[in-house]
């Protein structure tokens, strides 16, 4: 019987993990759309949205690990943690997100900052400025922009600006495509001021994000140097000092050790979720789209709605 009980404990510490792993998941991915909710199970939605984001190499790593505790200690628990360890902690201490934010931030506004140029030396309209721009967006907006000006000549200029801003993602790039519709429909001067304006805006928005960022490079060292002192400490008792952890050994020290990991990874992840970076809500959307004649969800903000559709005054 008692050669039974590591197994059911790391079953019970599988399932731990993946019920943790289904709690934080993003609100997009816990929501999916009506259609896929409709064919696809959401439980299998969850799970694809986890393997989508962690790589296959960091598994592979996370799958070794804890296969070389398991055999070095004979834990189970302390296999799980290890395997979560090794996934979850690049997630917690990096930057990443904020560097691709920054990124993508200062590649719209370098964009926006060439569209304006190129509509005020009058060379052509709006659709021949799109298309002009195209040729030198930067680097990491130049797939998004390089598709709106091929949408341009089968789409339409204001179908092909709601499907960059669909591509983009992004609050910043709503603001921009609002400016560009709006122009296209009532005509006039003072888009190249707008543009102007926000590519403004967004550069300084990206010192600020940079220097938060610097800000927070110091403590993800620290967070990062700690986490190694203590997998060094933990290794050297366990192959030099190992009658110190014998108390782990039976079932209520796996239980002990279950809740120590279970209180250091949600106390990581809090921190991983008071740091992430936040985005403004989406001015085009679903809400946007709605058909002529079908109630429209209340938003705080308004929108532009299709070409058709009366402005709310």
């Amino acid at each position: 019987m008692t050669t039974v009980w590591p197994w059911l404990l790391g079953l019970a510490a599988v399932l731990a993990v993946a019920c943790a792993v289904a709690a934080f998941l993003p609100l997009a991915a816990r929501q999916p759309d009506e259609s896929a909710r409709a064919t696809t199970p959401w439980g299998l939605l969850a799970w694809r949205a986890v393997v989508a984001r962690v790589p296959l190499r960091r598994v592979l790593l996370a799958v070794a690990a804890g296969a070389v505790v398991w055999w070095a200690t004979g834990w189970p628990v302390a296999a799980i943690i290890a395997a979560a360890g090794v996934i979850t902690v690049p997630i917690l201490a990096r930057g990443h997100d904020a560097q691709r934010l920054i990124t993508r931030l200062d590649a719209l506004a370098s964009w926006v900052r060439r569209l304006a140029d190129v509509l005020a030396s009058g060379a052509g309209g709006l659709e021949q400025a799109i298309a002009s721009s195209a040729r030198t967006a930067p680097e990491a907006l130049a797939t998004e922009v390089e598709t709106l000006a091929v949408r341009l000549r089968t789409r339409g200029l204001e179908q092909a600006l709601r499907a960059f801003a669909e591509d983009v993602g992004d609050e910043a790039a709503d603001e921009v495509v609002l400016a560009l519709i709006l122009r296209s429909r009532a005509g006039g001067r003072g888009l190249v001021d707008i543009l102007d304006a926000k590519a403004t805006a967004l550069e300084r928005e990206v010192v600020a994000r940079r220097d938060i960022e610097a800000d927070r490079a110091k403590p993800r060292t620290d967070v990062r140097a700690i986490l190694g002192i203590t997998a060094v400490l933990l290794a050297g008792l366990v192959f030099f000092a190992h009658e110190f952890l014998t108390p782990f050994n039976d079932v209520l020290g796996q239980l002990v050790m279950a809740g120590i990991g279970g209180l250091l990874g949600a106390a990581g992840w809090w921190m991983h979720l008071l740091t992430r970076t936040r985005r403004p809500a989406r001015l085009l959307g679903a809400a946007s789209r709605t058909p002529v004649g079908a109630p429209k969800p209340t938003r705080k903000a308004a929108v532009v709605a299709p070409a058709g559709e009366g402005v709310p005054r």
